[in-house]
């Protein structure tokens, strides 16, 4: 166990009742969470944390915990928050999760030449490594495991790649940064490389966030003020970039994923290019595809719950829109439109828009929305 923190006790209780945070950590994850060579838990995780706690006036207490049973632990109260974890459906059945802490990709990675594809029918009967208990391991046992591929867990980052290395698994399913540092960056690693676009899909989450037992909903959200006084003081930027920042070298051509719309209408209903994903027009229609009755208030929040939808499958919530433009039939639907519209947004995360009026909208609908997320 490892401590650090300001050690300063809590005043006045009221405001913050933990004098002290006890986060459980495995420490065998660089860059993220590790041991250096004098044996002091570093990382970006690890710095993350301490902030977090300097910000909530709390020392930080770290647990050492295997992630394959930190759930089951936290549950058992040996620690009040894993840091961190990846939020997806079937977890938050089980417990709470703050905000994303930092966003991060999944990829494939296979011998360079192998032309394998993150998808079921290339990876058919290929061995493909992934950590035991992750998103990743979550997802390739129930998206590719039933179509053939063989899919093998491992407790340890290393001993995956070693079994890589020993030609015993065809690929790897990882988060870039940490298979970057683990094997792509060092000279074993030249014989591989990342293979197909990056795999977007709920099963992975948003990103890694610090998960919390639904009974400490007020640790929860004391966390995700402090993580947003950091994001505004510019400590969050201090601490994340040296980590986050692209890699040097030639940078890799932005990859585009097309998702044709339904009904096989001539265009797609988003496309992904790098991190930025482009969402076609919406309007507020029901699931057969007819305009919902009851006016502007019904249609806008129509349209806003598909885009939820949408931006849901690409893993990210409403939280990540960076622009939309809103389009109305009548100019004098602005003020209950703007009413439902901004219902769905954080009064400090509202996009950039545009509004204006065409006068006639497809289907005689009273409104169109289209936006831009940044995933």
């Amino acid at each position: 166990m490892v401590f650090a923190g300001s050690g300063c006790a809590v005043s006045p209780p009221p405001a913050n009742p933990w004098s002290e945070i006890r986060f459980g950590v495995e420490a065998d994850v660089p860059p993220f969470e590790y041991r250096n060579a004098q044996g002091e838990l570093v990382g970006l995780d690890i710095e993350l944390g301490n902030a977090l706690c300097a910000e909530l006036n709390a020392r930080c207490v770290w647990v050492d915990q295997p992630y394959a049973t930190n759930i089951t632990a936290l549950q058992a109260k040996r620690f009040d928050a894993i840091m961190p974890m990846t939020a997806t459906p079937p977890r938050r059945e089980i417990v709470d999760f703050t905000d994303p802490l930092y966003a991060l990709e999944s990829r494939l990675v296979a011998p360079v030449g192998s032309n394998l594809l993150p998808e079921p029918n290339a990876l058919k009967g290929k061995r493909v490594g992934v950590l035991t208990g992750t998103s990743r391991a979550a997802y390739a046992m129930a998206q590719w495991a039933p179509q053939g591929v063989q899919v093998r867990s491992f407790n340890l980052n290393a001993e995956l790649i070693k079994s890589l290395l020993a030609g015993e698994l065809g690929a790897t399913l990882q988060d870039t940064i940490e298979i970057r540092e683990a094997l792509l960056n060092t000279p074993q690693g030249r014989a591989y490389a990342f293979a197909g676009p990056a795999i977007k899909d709920e099963l992975l989450g948003s990103g890694p966030a610090i998960a919390t037992r639904k009974t400490d909903p007020e640790l929860t959200a004391a966390l995700n003020k402090a993580l947003q006084r950091l994001k505004d003081n510019g400590k969050y930027a201090a601490i994340t970039q040296p980590y986050l920042a692209p890699v040097s070298g030639k940078p890799e051509p932005a990859t585009m994923i097309f998702t044709p719309a339904d009904g096989g209408l001539p265009f797609s209903e988003t496309v992904q290019v790098g991190q930025t994903l482009y969402v076609s027009g919406l309007l507020g229609l029901d699931e057969n595809g007819k305009v919902v009755r009851g006016g502007i208030r019904k249609e806008t929040a129509q349209a806003l719950e598909t885009l939820r939808d949408t931006l849901r499958k690409h893993g990210v919530g409403m939280d990540r829109l960076a622009k939309c433009t809103v389009i109305l039939a009548n100019i004098r639907d602005f003020a209950a439109m703007n009413e439902v519209y901004a219902s769905y947004f954080p009064s400090d995360r509202l996009p950039t828009r545009t509004t204006f009026a065409a006068g006639k909208l497809l289907a005689d609908a009273r409104i169109e929305i289209e936006c831009l997320a940044i995933l």
